[in-house]
């Protein structure tokens, strides 16, 4: 591109303030002429010289003028470059978006990849996993197609086969690509976010099988979580949300009692987790305040995304929750020289819990909340001529069923994924076919694995793929929204899922019990 500006004639725009015209530069010697300086511009042969040029008034410039006109072609260059660039990305986005993902995906190490995908992938990024957009994706382009800097495989059985076995991983979260510098905790000690660390079957370390053992002992299977699950300070979190169910407004997603930050679903979440996973007091306003700073709200999701993070940092407050969180009961016993672990210090474990909890904990507990209690409906799906209100099972539901409730819940996030995309890096070279054309594919290449579309298959669930259906045949065995293949995974599996199930159970039940009155 520079080359190509540089070599536009028009862009030399030295001139002077009379008008008249005078080269910018000493002409290079002709072969068999002298200079006055050799050793500065010694003879060139086979350069040509410029035609002459009229010899301007020599006062007719002052130094000033020269200068400015200097500037002036400095400056519009580099200028003019970069419209050239934002037009051509334009123009790929525009007409040519996706016959060039597939092709230059092939080629990473290429100029091309390197300049011009970049944009385009991070544009991707922003919309392609909600559902509507990769199920237009689908529709359009097949199971396979590119998106996001991504090869994306999207049959319900290669979701399910990567779901079960081993992975690598980079770092994203899903289809965005993560700043490396903000994952915990790369600044102190070594990547301890479990989201970026590659499984050792795949040519890992092994740390994500450690710190993720360190983390479930600690904070989700150790004895006094269900303990504390089950006693009255859990119990008296859930009355309090049943309580403002019934007082506040909750007919959509911006009513008060699924946005408030002050009661409702959103404290509920926040004070209930840390309460039965780290033992914290929720009545601890001071160290409620702390949490809330960083749990509740969108923005400080961001610190973690690229290029989000370098305007969206929020390590001082991190910091303040890492710190709450050794200081919890959870983390008293802790053993820092636990081999099985790697040897995962107090501080690594509550800084890796930090992004757990604001990324997957909190978020994504609060999305599938949203979902199973109705702040919004389903999708409006192909074939469908409006979006299905699933509070209008919910009404109907044994409430003393167990099995029945959740089979509700896992039907509701079948058909609406909390997590819509996770990712993996091919391990070795891969061939795909897109619309009837092979691509090959290079190890090391990132593939989206859409959960979300792998739940909507409708080669793997049949014609009614898109029916509310909580008796579906085959439902909870087949289920992929834990990241998982029902109860079948490859070690990573979303680790609160059974605290999920069990307290969503719960909040169905006794806030369904509310909803059809005395």
């Amino acid at each position: 591109l520079a080359a190509a500006a540089a070599a536009m004639p028009w862009l030399n725009l030295s001139f002077c303030c009379s008008g008249s015209s005078k080269p910018d530069f000493e002409p290079l010697p002709h072969a068999g002429e002298r200079t006055n300086d050799l050793e500065r511009q010694p003879m060139l042969p086979h350069v040509a010289l410029p035609p002459p040029t009229k010899p301007a008034d020599e006062g007719c410039c002052t130094d000033r003028c020269k200068m400015i006109c200097c500037c002036v072609s400095v400056a519009l260059c580099p200028l003019v470059t970069l419209l050239l660039y934002l037009l051509i990305e334009v123009l790929i986005y525009l007409y040519a978006h996706q016959s060039f993902q597939p092709w230059v995906l092939q080629h990473p190490d290429s100029l091309v990849a390197s300049v011009f995908l970049p944009p385009i992938a991070l544009l991707d990024s922003i919309y392609v996993g909600r559902t509507d957009a990769f199920l237009n994706a689908r529709e359009t382009y097949g199971n396979n197609f590119a998106a996001a800097g991504m090869v994306w495989l999207s049959s319900f059985d290669d979701v399910a086969k990567t779901l079960t076995s081993p992975q690598a991983r980079t770092y994203q979260l899903g289809e965005h690509p993560l700043l490396y510098s903000a994952l915990p905790d790369v600044e102190r000690s070594r990547n301890v976010f479990l989201l970026s660390l590659s499984d050792e079957e795949a040519g890992g370390s092994g740390a994500h099988a450690a710190f993720r053992s360190a983390f479930m002992k600690t904070l989700v299977t150790a004895p006094e979580v269900e303990k504390r699950r089950n006693d009255n300070t859990s119990a008296a979190l859930l009355d309090r949300l049943v309580k403002d169910y019934t007082e506040l407004p909750h007919g959509n997603m911006t009513s008060e009692f699924f946005s408030s930050w002050e009661r409702g679903l959103v404290p509920f979440i926040v004070h209930y987790l840390h309460y039965i996973m780290f033992g914290l007091d929720p009545s601890d306003d001071e160290m409620l305040a702390t949490l809330e700073a960083f749990l509740m709200g969108e923005g400080q999701i961001g610190h973690y995304f690229w290029p989000h993070g370098y305007f969206m940092a929020h390590d001082d407050v991190i910091e303040k929750v890492i710190a709450v969180y050794m200081k919890s009961p959870a983390f008293e016993d802790y053993d820092e020289d636990n081999p099985k672990f790697f040897n995962m210090t107090k501080r690594e474990l509550a800084a890796s819990a930090s992004s757990i909890m604001r990324i997957a904990g909190v978020q994504g507990f609060y999305q599938t909340s949203k979902i199973v209690l109705g702040a919004f409906y389903m999708q409006e799906y192909p074939g469908q001529s409006e979006r299905f209100d699933q509070r209008t099972v919910w009404d109907k539901l044994n409430l003393t069923d167990t099995e029945e409730i959740q089979q509700y819940i896992m039907e509701c996030i079948r058909l609406d994924s909390p997590v819509s995309v996770t990712h993996h890096v091919a391990t070795e070279d891969f061939s795909v076919d897109m619309r009837g054309t092979t691509y090959d594919y290079p190890k090391g290449t990132k593939i989206a694995v859409p959960i979300g579309l792998g739940n909507l298959d409708p080669d793997f669930w049949g014609e009614d793929v898109y029916d509310f259906n909580i008796s579906r045949p085959k439902l909870k065995d087949n289920l992929l929204s834990f990241h998982s293949r029902g109860d079948e995974h490859a070690g990573r599996e979303c680790p609160g899922k059974k605290i999920v199930m069990k307290t969503l159970t719960q909040m169905v039940a006794r806030i369904g019990e509310v909803r059809r009155g005395p």
